[in-house]
């Protein structure tokens, strides 16, 4: 019978206030340490950290192998997907960058600039030399003897002139291109001499005429400095156009006016005598040149017809 005992204290009892033991074994959560880490730890302590120290290098140790291995998965997911299909490579004309109906037309216009030998020939389009044609070039020894002049003189004045004016600062270009063709012109006609000889003096004055052939020194108003390889090339196309026109003109002139062809007799009767004399010189060449600017401002024509019908149809 428990005791009743009024004296006795009351209170909790003695064993609530001890703690329940633990049933079972408990598990010890130790996390994984890396060789990594335990040597971010040593180096840490070697040199001097606080734990709280210690403890950083090791957790930024830990992220950043964390991060090398997410790298390593999505290398390794991404090489397993298939491929991308690879988009079709476009035609050549959409890769060039299109260019504006503007730039277009000025393209047009320099490539006509640039074409001496038919749409901006030096005689038939701008009347260069035709002192020399209409007169000397009445057959095709003479046109021929003219076709060396000109080789000789036209390409080789330009580039002396040209690289004299760059060093005097492209002044005084008008007597500098003179008398470059004047200096050149005495070993051109040593060499035409060696050539063609005594017939050499059919030319008569036009052959020392063209020192200042409008067709060697015309380059000497353009107030623009070219360089020197620019010379060059535009100066060949000048002498190609130049002995284009001469050979044609002395071949219509002697088929016309002889009836024969580089002293080959063709016709027995020639079908236009007074295509030998300068008159009839100076109206077959009128002739020949406007047929000429005739048909290639018809091309020039087409083409700037034909840019503003291609820009047209783009903006539709």
């Amino acid at each position: 019978m428990p005791s009743t005992d009024p004296n006795k204290p009351r209170g909790k009892n003695p064993r609530a206030g001890k703690k329940k033991k633990p049933e079972g074994p408990q598990t010890l959560i130790i996390p994984q340490i890396s060789p990594e880490m335990l040597e971010s730890a040593r180096r840490a302590a070697s040199e001097g950290k606080t734990r709280q120290e210690i403890e950083q290098a090791a957790l930024d140790t830990a992220r950043q192998q964390q991060e090398a291995a997410q790298a390593a998965q999505a290398a390794q997911a991404a090489e397993a997907q298939p491929a991308a299909p690879q988009p079709a490579p476009r035609p050549e004309a959409e890769k060039r960058r299109r260019k504006t109906r503007a730039e277009a037309e000025a393209e047009l216009a320099q490539r006509v600039h640039d074409d001496h030998l038919w749409l901006n020939n030096p005689v038939m389009m701008r009347g260069l030399g035709l002192a020399p044609i209409v007169v000397a070039a009445s057959n095709c020894d003479n046109a021929l003897m003219l076709c060396a002049a000109a080789i000789l003189l036209l390409t080789t004045t330009r580039m002396l002139a040209v690289a004299v004016c760059h060093l005097t600062g492209n002044r005084f270009r008008p007597v500098i291109y003179v008398y470059s063709a004047a200096v050149l012109y005495i070993p051109a006609y040593c060499i035409l001499y060696n050539l063609f000889g005594a017939d050499l003096t059919l030319l008569g004055i036009y052959l020392p005429l063209m020192v200042v052939e409008p067709a060697i020194i015309k380059r000497m108003e353009n107030p623009d400095l070219e360089p020197v390889g620019e010379a060059f090339r535009r100066g060949i196309n000048n002498t190609v156009g130049l002995c284009i026109a001469i050979l044609l003109v002395g071949m219509l002139r002697e088929f016309l006016g002889a009836g024969s062809m580089f002293g080959a007799v063709l016709l027995d009767t020639p079908p236009l005598p007074i295509a030998s004399e300068p008159a009839g010189g100076f109206i077959l060449v009128g002739l020949v040149a406007a047929l000429w600017t005739g048909v290639a401002n018809a091309y020039v024509r087409y083409k700037q017809e034909e840019v503003r019908h291609n820009y047209a149809e783009r903006r539709r």
